[in-house]
């Protein structure tokens, strides 16, 4: 009889065995092992050490990471599917829907990390059904070339009496400036090492930005801002996307004037820049608007989409892709009607030359085409 009970115990009760919940995990035990996975890992561009130390990846972290879990209201409760469902559709800030948002796509893949840390397999179920496809867009703000150069004379031939408004406006034109003929993020800006001293790395001199002399103004574009931020592609180099020298002594390039920031937050740069904007009514805010003017001066001065996409440190799969889709009707038009400034291919080089009485097969014309198109001989 004693023999039955122990196998009734064992078997029906399940008194041996241990309590489901003991093999269930709370929110806050995923969330510690997803924040210590992050900053034990590296940053996806330059494959640096994430740090806790460095501001930008804590901010990129929180960004990410924190903002997802702390729509988890209780994070001592085990994941469960309920947890997950709320905090997926939780109200946007303005109190909105969040469904077709990039807010809601990002919290869904976050969120299903978090399912799959804790093998909750009723919530994986559940996100499996949902489509998280992004259909609700930010407009995107675009400018001009000639609009952008108006705002620039309208703002520095604007006399403000208060010299912290003269100063202020003197930098984030300049900036505007830098953006717009780099293609930069305006951090990136203050990363650059060569604005207004010469540098030498592996040997190469590059000359200050601020050298009237300097007709090249190849950038470079260091890890670190100079408060501390991580850039977002590491060190790289830029070139200006014009080589006009009136174009780019109206911009006021060599005239530097780098904004100082004392602002803790790795951000601080980029949102000051973004008020200023806003303050002085430019009609616009997105700084990506300077660096898509970029991109399409560079397109009517026929610089290879390869070069572009290198100089602002992005693929060229982005170029072709997000980049062309912001497009300005101005400058499209200027790219249609001056195609003809851009490099010829070889073989419309050569009828050129026989159109204007000129022998492409002549020694002297073979040789400068050789060198010009970089044939083999």
């Amino acid at each position: 009889m004693s023999e039955w009970l122990d196998w009734y115990k064992a078997t029906i009760l399940d008194e041996n065995k241990t309590p489901l919940e003991n093999d269930l995990i709370t929110y806050r035990q995923v969330f510690k092992e997803m924040e210590d996975d992050y900053f034990n890992g590296v940053h996806k561009n330059t494959k640096r050490k994430r740090s806790r130390d460095i501001a930008s990846d804590v901010k990129s972290f929180k960004a990410c990471f924190l903002d997802v879990f702390n729509k988890v209201t209780d994070w001592d409760d085990y994941v469960n599917w309920e947890g997950i469902k709320k905090a997926l559709y939780s109200p946007l800030q303005d109190g909105s829907n969040p469904i077709g948002s990039k807010t809601f796509k990002d919290r869904y893949y976050r969120l299903k990390q978090v399912a799959e840390h804790a093998g909750c397999k009723k919530a994986l179920e559940k996100l499996e059904k949902i489509n998280p496809t992004q259909t609700v867009f930010t407009e995107s703000q675009s400018v001009d070339l000639d609009t952008l150069l108006g705002l620039l004379d309208k703002e520095r031939n604007t006399d403000y009496e208060n010299s912290r408004e003269r100063q202020a406006r003197d930098g984030w034109c300049w900036v505007s400036a830098m953006c717009a003929l780099y293609g930069l993020r305006p951090s990136e800006i203050a990363a650059s090492q060569n604005l207004d001293k010469t540098v030498k790395i592996d040997g190469i001199t590059f000359p200050a930005i601020s050298d009237p002399n300097n007709l090249e103004l190849v950038l470079v574009i260091g890890e670190f801002t100079y408060f501390g931020s991580s850039t977002k592609t590491g060190q790289r180099l830029a070139i200006p996307m014009s080589k006009d020298k009136a174009l780019i002594n109206r911009l006021g390039i060599h005239n530097v004037c780098l904004p100082i920031t004392n602002a803790k937050d790795p951000s601080g740069f980029n949102d000051n820049h973004r008020k200023w904007l806003k303050h002085h009514k430019w009609g616009f805010t997105q700084a990506l608007a300077f660096r898509h003017l970029a991109n399409q001066l560079g397109e009517m001065n026929g610089i290879p989409q390869e070069i572009r996409a290198r100089c602002f440190g992005h693929s060229v799969a982005i170029n072709d892709s997000k980049y062309k889709k912001r497009r300005n009707l101005a400058t499209e038009l200027g790219i249609l009607t001056r195609h003809h400034r851009q490099p010829l291919p070889l073989d419309m080089a050569k009828q050129t030359l026989l159109n204007h009485g000129i022998d492409p097969e002549s020694p002297e014309m073979k040789a400068g085409l050789r060198l010009i198109y970089q044939l083999d001989d």
